[in-house]
């Protein structure tokens, strides 16, 4: 070609300009550049009085370790699993989950390009918490650790079986309740049979139809018994399968609530149980109602702790305005406690 060896001149966002090299035999030229900020740029290329020009966009480069969806704030005696992301780590790497840059929580392996680890805190304050990965990759965040002010039992006590991985990513965005509509256990029936209860429930919403839902896993993050006792269910980093919006946190009280009102021991759990995630998650104010997507009646101020009627046509649940389960008690005794 006629421009064989001719130099090729490169300016970029009208202000830097360098050479770009010479054209090639084969009319083909070649020049490499690294940008060091994201952002849209402008590319001229000239060559003698001939320039086209060219808009692209530049990106961050992928982050090697993060955290993902971190707790702002979490108790004491309480397992929490730490979730995070990679690039460019093969399955199986090892990854070190530090506190306070001296302290070894976990020691998680990478899988599908992310990782988790359960961790646990004996002592309140502020902690820095540090993922570490090989040379001088890392990330960290800062975390609360409060007195631990209601025991969550874990999911481990009633299954083996974990949430699917496959399930959705959450960032919950509030909390629906619900009831479970099974007969009432005493307030003082045996942990045996609260464990057996929560297994039944499964079972209902796993089992392929007509014998049940189908779902992947329980559609509720908890439940509460009426002995008050709380039971993780599914996993809080999943979306569950409880009001068909399924954007926040599912809470279940075990019992059918349409005409018989929640025990004492249901309500303080569910104003201690609602504190803690809304001081985990960084919800807002639980009683000021909010434009919020719905199943069935498109958008409605709803206030962050609402009911599964409020977004379903349903009757769960229980009665209307939730007096049964005192709904507008637990956003008031909630915000008391923020």
């Amino acid at each position: 070609p006629e421009d064989a060896g001719k130099t090729l001149t490169l300016t970029i966002d009208n202000r830097f300009t360098t050479s770009a090299g010479v054209v090639n035999p084969d009319g083909a030229w070649r020049f490499e550049f690294a940008f060091q900020q994201p952002g849209n740029r402008l590319l001229k290329l000239s060559l003698e009085d001939q320039s086209v020009e060219l808009t692209i966009q530049v990106v961050p480069p992928p982050v090697p370790l993060s955290f993902v969806r971190t707790p702002k704030v979490v108790e004491t005696q309480e397992i929490v699993v730490l979730f995070g992301r990679t690039s460019g780590y093969a399955d199986g790497s090892e990854l070190v989950l530090l506190a306070d840059k001296k302290y070894e929580l976990a020691r998680p392996r990478v899988k599908d390009g992310q990782w988790e680890a359960p961790v646990l805190f004996n002592q309140t304050g502020k902690r820095l918490i540090e993922i570490i990965g090989s040379g001088q990759d890392r990330a960290q965040f800062e975390l609360s650790v409060q007195r631990q002010t209601i025991r969550v039992w874990s999911r481990s006590i009633w299954t083996l079986d974990i949430t699917p991985a496959e399930v959705e990513d959450l960032e919950p965005q509030r909390i629906t309740f619900h009831h479970t509509e099974y007969p009432n256990l005493p307030i003082n029936a045996s942990q045996s049979a609260e464990v057996e209860r929560l297994r039944q429930i499964r079972r209902f919403h796993v089992d392929p139809p007509p014998a049940g839902r189908g779902w992947s896993d329980i559609g509720y993050h908890f439940v509460i018994m009426p002995s008050g006792r709380v039971y993780e269910a599914r996993s809080q980093l999943k979306r569950g399968a409880h009001d068909k919006v399924n954007d926040g946190l599912g809470i279940a009280f075990d019992g059918n609530y349409t005409s018989q009102t929640i025990t004492q021991a249901q309500f303080q759990s569910a104003v201690a149980l609602c504190a803690k995630l809304f001081r985990r998650y960084g919800l807002g104010d639980p009683v000021t109602p909010v434009p919020t997507p719905t199943a069935d009646f498109g958008i409605k101020n709803l206030p962050l702790i609402c009911g599964h009627r409020d977004r379903v046509q349903t009757t769960c649940p229980g009665s209307a305005a939730g007096r049964t389960i005192r709904l507008e008690e637990i956003r008031r005794a909630v915000k008391s406690r923020l």
